[in-house]
């Protein structure tokens, strides 16, 4: 890779010429520095930049590498922490007006993990006010653009890291998904995001007792979501949730021949845009290239579950919001607002009606994963959507046809509702207006090593970012 790419290097690629001293932590973090003050006014997905203190730290990684003393395993390797992470003495504001000077305390555990693992914050990355969307815009921010198309949106609610990654800013990033906010922001800005089962990954309280909620890597390629994946998960003794043993992940695959994959691509009731179904389709055909048995299937799921998630969500996740919006109500975005309206007006009853449909939608996925290895479906039902989509007053239309514009052009949340299952979403082309696409691949509950197996065998043929045809014009 020439010098002048190197803002686009993986980290398993960087990781090796550092051991090997063919290229130093600081050159790397000086290359995405001098990106990111190229691109981010175009893109806007950076809160706050601690440029001097990550080379400080670059400069020690270089000097352990050329000791050869012990290394992290990704010593050196620049790292966007997302706004909502909690970093102890750092602001952390969720992108909210009413949170705009608030210091954490304490460091969030997969954030804490990754600086452990040698990972370098330079950049911290915007995020919808309190994560509650699919998109990337606030008051406290402003409007994230996409890398590929400044007029669609990165997608949300991790959409700065996403952006972030896609433009070269950064080399890893994490995210948080609750509903799709990995995945969604993943496929929208043409990155990997993974989310892992529940429970794989520690968090704190009290989400870390919300099954829905998943903090977890990005990257630009399988192998470096998978690095950072293994720096984040395992059981951690403040998590009562966190399950045994710790996974490891590899970061090479043998091929997908042989192995049975199911997919969908409506779900049995997503309206699904013609471009997204066409890009899905050649990636079922790169697997089956491959030599998988690639099969349709109909899982017999019905719009209850947008409705399951959303009273689920309301329920918990709103309902956490709303004493901000008693308080704040003027400062708030229309879409955090609304949302924190929704939740006060769901009940115990639409929170145990979600456990049932979940429940329902289980009993048809499981006993059809036990003949296939993975299972397909789009990321999202559409590209995305405007940067400045407003979900109180603004419409989306799918194949012309009008949907729910809060989550009805996402494909993501099912598999919040079965949140046991690891989704590892990859891209699978660009539309006409560049906007890139991405498919889900789900695994059986607990197997994340299949679903990355899957990844790798799609990003094999034709891997992404190799070269500048493959990377946003900024």
């Amino acid at each position: 890779m020439a010098r002048s790419d190197l803002c686009y290097m993986s980290a398993t690629e960087a990781i090796s010429l550092f051991k090997r001293r063919w290229l130093s932590p600081v050159e790397l973090m000086e290359a995405v520095i001098k990106r990111a003050d190229k691109v981010n006014g175009k893109v806007n997905s950076l809160t706050e930049t601690h440029y001097e203190q990550a080379l400080e730290k670059a400069k020690a990684a270089e000097t352990k590498y050329r000791k050869r003393e012990k290394v992290g395993p990704l010593e050196g390797i620049p790292l966007a922490v997302k706004d909502e992470a909690e970093i102890e003495g750092y602001i952390s504001s969720s992108g909210s007006l009413p949170l705009k000077d608030n210091v954490a305390a304490s460091t969030s555990y997969c954030v804490e993990r990754s600086f452990d693992a040698g990972a370098i914050m330079h950049v911290r990355t915007t995020t919808p006010e309190f994560s509650c969307a699919g998109i990337c815009h606030t008051k406290l921010w402003g409007v994230t653009g996409n890398p590929w198309n400044t007029a669609y949106t990165p997608g949300g609610s991790s959409g700065g890291t996403g952006a972030t990654l896609a433009a070269g800013m950064a080399t890893i990033g994490t995210g948080s998904d609750i509903a799709g906010s990995i995945r969604i922001p993943a496929s929208a800005s043409g990155v990997v995001g993974f989310k892992p089962p529940y429970g794989r990954n520690p968090q704190g309280r009290i989400f870390n007792l919300d099954f829905y909620c998943h903090e977890g890597p990005m990257a630009r390629s399988v192998a470096d979501c998978a690095l950072l994946q293994n720096a984040m998960s395992g059981p951690h003794p403040r998590d009562i949730a966190t399950v045994r043993p710790k996974l490891n992940l590899p970061t090479e695959y043998k091929s997908v021949k042989g192995m049975k994959i199911a997919w969908s691509m409506d779900l049995g009731y997503c309206e699904v845009d013609k471009e997204v179904q066409k890009n899905t389709k050649d990636v079922l055909k790169k697997l089956s290239d491959a030599g998988a048995i690639v099969e349709e299937v109909d899982i017999g799921w019905t719009s209850d579950a947008l409705t399951a998630a959303m009273n689920y969500l309301g329920h918990l996740f709103g309902n956490t919001i709303a004493p901000i919006a008693r308080r704040h109500r003027n400062e708030m975005t229309n879409y955090a607002r609304e949302f924190a309206d929704f939740g006060k007006m769901t009940d115990g009853a639409d929170y145990v009606d979600s456990l049932e449909v979940a429940s329902e939608m289980y009993e048809t996925f499981g006993p059809l994963m036990e003949s296939y290895d993975a299972f397909i479906c789009p990321t999202l039902a559409v590209p995305s959507v405007p940067a400045d989509l407003d979900s109180t007053r603004d419409k989306v239309l799918i194949n012309g046809k009008e949907v729910n514009p809060f989550l009805g052009w996402v494909m993501t949340y099912p598999f919040n509702i079965l949140s046991r299952c690891p989704v590892l979403s990859v891209p699978s082309g660009r539309a006409k207006n560049n906007v890139p696409t991405g498919v889900q691949i789900v695994g059986r509950t607990y197997d994340d090593r299949t679903v990355f197996r899957v990844g790798h065998a799609i990003e094999a043929a034709d891997p992404w970012y190799s070269s500048a045809k493959h990377r946003p014009k900024l």
